[in-house]
C-alpha cells in the first residue's frame, strides 16, 4: 500500500540483467548493472512467482509468500496510521522472528527507512542509538522494549503482526524509485567510541544482491525456469547485514527461510536441519565449528541434505574447512567463504568450492560490482584494503547529519582498516587489521568503546582492551587495568559494572590487574600491542589462569 504515492508497473524478470558498465555514483565511476531493480519493494514482483511456497518458518508457524505480502501491505498501512511518513525512520529492535521480517518489509513498503537495532545491546547503547537515529517508531520484542528507557512511540512485533486490516488481495505497490535514497541504517562497531549508524541506499543493497545472484547462477531471466524449492537456515542475527541478505535472496529465488530460536544451540541447529531438510546454511565460523563439534561428540551422522555452507565474519581455518567437508559431504564443492563490511553494504568478496581449498587463507574474489585497491603501508609487505562500489555507505548517521570518516577524500573508496594483498588471479588475502577491533564470534567489538566505559569507573587509572586468540570464537575480549592508589575493588565488581553498560559480547572475558603503569609511546599513548604481547608471552611460560592477578571468566 502506498496511500496515493506515484507507482510504476513491473513484471517478473524485467528488471534483472548481467551486463555491467561504469556509471557515475556520487561523482565516482562505479561498476553497476545496466538493468537492475531500483527499490527494495520491487522484490515483491519477483516473490509473486512463488505464492504457493512457504517463505518464513519457525518451530511453530509457516508463512507463504502470498500471506507475507498481505501482512506486509497491512503493516505498511498500520505504519501510516502511527504517523510514519515516507523517509521517516523505524527502528527494529529484537531477536530473529517472523514478525521482525514482516516489520522490515512493511517499513520498506511504506517508503520509510529501517534502522537496525542490535538486540544484544545494553540499555545504555539502545538509548544512544535511539537518540542518534530519532526514529518515528520502534518495533521491538518484549525484552528489548524494556531497554528503551526514554519516551519514544513503540510497538511489539506481536502487536504489529496481529493487526491485519488490509483486504486479503492487498499487494505491495512498488514506488517510483529513488535508488540513492536511504533504505537502511545499520549500526556497526565504531573504532573510536559507541556504535555508529552506516547509511545504506536501495542502490547499494540491491547491487550486492544482484551480484550474489549472478555469481551463484540464480539471476532471474525470461529464459530461465522458476527455481525449485529450497530451505535455508538463518542463524545469523537479522540486525547484521549478513542476516539481512539471507531474507532478501528468497524473495527472488522462492526459497524458504527457517529460524532458530533463543540463544545459538548446536543441537537445535542439527534438529532443524533434519526436520526442514535444510539445503543451505550460513553462519560465522564459530557457529559452524560448534555444530561440527557437537556432531563429533554426540556420535551424530553426516548431514548430506546440506548442499551449501557459507562462512563469513572472521577467518576460516583449514581445520574447520576439513571438518565441514566430513560432516556435510554434499557441500564439498559449495563451501563458501566471504569477506565484507557493514559500511560496504555486506559481502565484497567471496569464493566457493575448489577456489576455497586451492587457496588457503583467501576470502575470495571481488563481487562483479566491487573494485578492490591495496594501499601500500611503509615497512609492511601488504597494504590497507580499500573498496569502491555502489554498495558503499553514504556515511555515518549523526544527530546533526552525516559524516564520512571511513571514505577516502569524500570519494567512494572505503578504507576498511584491514591489511592484505591480491594474488595474480585477483583473490584477496587478509593478513592483519589496522582497526582497533576485536572480532568475537563474528561480532565486532570496538576496544576504545569498552575502554571509555571502564574509564568512567572511579577506580580505574589505566586500561587497555584487546583481543586474545580463542579456538572457537576466533578472539575474546581481554582487559588489563591499573587501579588508582587506594582503590578497593575486585575484578568481579568491575565485570558487574561493565555488564550493566555494555552488550554481553563486549564485556571482557579475561581480566588482569597490574601495579605498574602500562607501556606508552613518546606522546603518551598506551602501546596495546606491547601489553598484549606481554600477556601472550606470560601465557607461554606459565599458565595465565594460575596467576593470582588473572581472572578468566570464559563465557560461551
Amino acid at each position: 500500500m502506498n496511500d496515493g504515492a506515484p507507482t510504476h508497473e513491473l513484471t517478473p524478470a524485467m528488471h534483472w540483467g548481467d551486463m555491467i558498465h561504469r556509471e557515475d555514483v556520487f561523482g565516482e565511476p562505479c561498476l553497476c548493472f545496466q538493468t537492475r531493480p531500483k527499490h527494495l519493494a520491487e522484490l515483491f514482483v519477483d516473490a509473486r512467482r512463488f505464492t504457493d511456497r512457504t517463505y518464513l518458518a519457525d518451530a511453530e508457524h509457516g508463512v507463504s509468500f502470498a500471506e507475507h505480502e498481505h501482512l506486509v501491505a497491512s503493516g505498511a498501512a498500520m505504519l501510516a496510521r502511527h504517523g510514519v511518513e515516507p523517509g521517516a525512520r523505524v527502528m527494529l529492535l529484537g531477536a530473529n522472528s517472523i514478525g521482525w521480517v514482516i516489520a522490515f518489509w512493511a517499513t520498506i513498503a511504506a517508503q520509510a527507512v529501517v534502522v537496525l537495532g542490535n538486540a544484544w545491546w545494553s540499555a545504555e547503547e539502545v538509548q544512544h542509538a535511539v537518540a542518534e537515529s530519532a526514529p518515528s517508531l520502534v518495533i521491538a520484542d518484549q525484552r528489548c522494549r524494556g531497554k528503551l528507557g526514554i519516551e519514544v512511540p513503540s510497538l511489539l512485533f506481536g502487536e504489529f503482526v496481529a493487526e491485519r486490516t488490509s483486504e486479503p488481495t492487498s499487494r505491495v505497490v512498488a514506488p517510483v524509485p529513488d535508488e540513492d535514497a536511504t533504505a537502511v541504517v545499520l549500526f556497526t562497531a565504531g573504532t573510536t567510541g559507541r556504535p555508529k549508524g552506516a547509511i545504506l541506499t536501495h542502490r547499494g543493497i540491491l547491487s550486492t544482491l544482484q551480484s550474489l545472484l549472478l555469481i551463484s547462477n540464480r539471476l532471474p531471466s525470461a529464459q530461465r525456469p522458476r527455481p525449485g524449492p529450497s530451505t535455508a537456515l538463518v542463524s545469523l542475527p537479522l540486525f547484521h547485514i549478513g542476516g539481512l541478505q539471507q531474507i532478501m535472496t528468497p524473495m527472488v529465488t522462492g526459497g524458504t527461510v527457517a529460524f532458530t530460536s533463543g540463544r545459538f544451540d548446536p543441537a537445535q541447529v542439527v534438529e532443524l536441519i533434519e526436520r526442514h531438510s535444510i539445503n543451505n546454511w550460513s553462519g560465522v565460523p564459530t557457529m559452524v565449528s560448534r555444530v561440527v563439534d557437537f556432531l563429533e561428540q554426540s556420535g551424530g551422522k553426516p548431514m548430506p541434505q546440506v548442499r551449501t555452507i557459507g562462512m563469513g565474519g572472521s577467518l576460516v581455518s583449514d581445520a574447520l574447512r576439513a571438518k565441514v567437508r566430513l560432516w556435510f559431504p554434499n557441500s564439498i564443492r559449495r563451501i563458501a567463504v566471504t569477506y565484507g563490511l557493514s559500511e560496504a553494504g555486506g559481502v565484497v568478496a567471496t569464493a566457493t568450492g575448489d577456489s576455497v581449498t586451492d587457496r588457503p587463507g583467501s576470502v575470495g574474489r571481488a563481487l562483479p560490482t566491487v573494485d578492490i585497491r591495496i594501499d601500500a603501508i611503509p615497512d609492511v609487505g601488504d597494504g590497507e584494503i580499500l573498496i569502491r562500489a555502489p554498495s558503499v555507505m553514504l556515511g555515518y548517521l549523526t544527530a546533526s547529519g552525516t559524516v564520512d570518516p571511513g571514505l577516502l577524500g569524500g570519494c567512494r573508496w572505503l578504507r576498511t582498516g584491514d591489511v592484505g594483498h591480491l594474488d595474480d588471479d585477483g583473490y584477496l588475502f587478509i593478513t592483519d587489521r589496522l582497526k582497533d577491533i576485536v572480532i568475537r564470534g563474528g561480532e565486532n567489538v570496538a576496544t576504545s568503546h569498552v575502554e571509555n566505559v571502564l574509564y568512567e569507573h572511579h577506580a580505574i587509572a589505566e586500561v587497555a582492551v584487546f583481543g586474545l586468540p580463542h579456538a572457537e570464537l576466533g578472539e575474546e575480549v581481554a582487559a588489563v587495568v591499573r587501579f588508582k592508589d587506594g582503590a578497593m575493588i575486585t575484578t568481579d565488581e568491575l565485570e558487574r559494572y561493565a555488564r550493566d553498560r555494555l552488550a554481553a559480547f563486549e564485556v571482557p572475558s579475561h581480566w588482569r590487574v597490574v601495579d605498574t603503569e602500562l607501556p606508552k609511546s613518546p606522546v603518551g599513548k598506551i602501546l596495546k600491542r606491547e601489553v598484549r604481547k606481554g600477556w601472550l608471552e606470560d601465557a607461554l611460560t606459565s599458565s595465565a589462569t594460575s596467576n593470582k592477578d588473572v581472572k578468566d571468566a570464559h563465557r560461551p
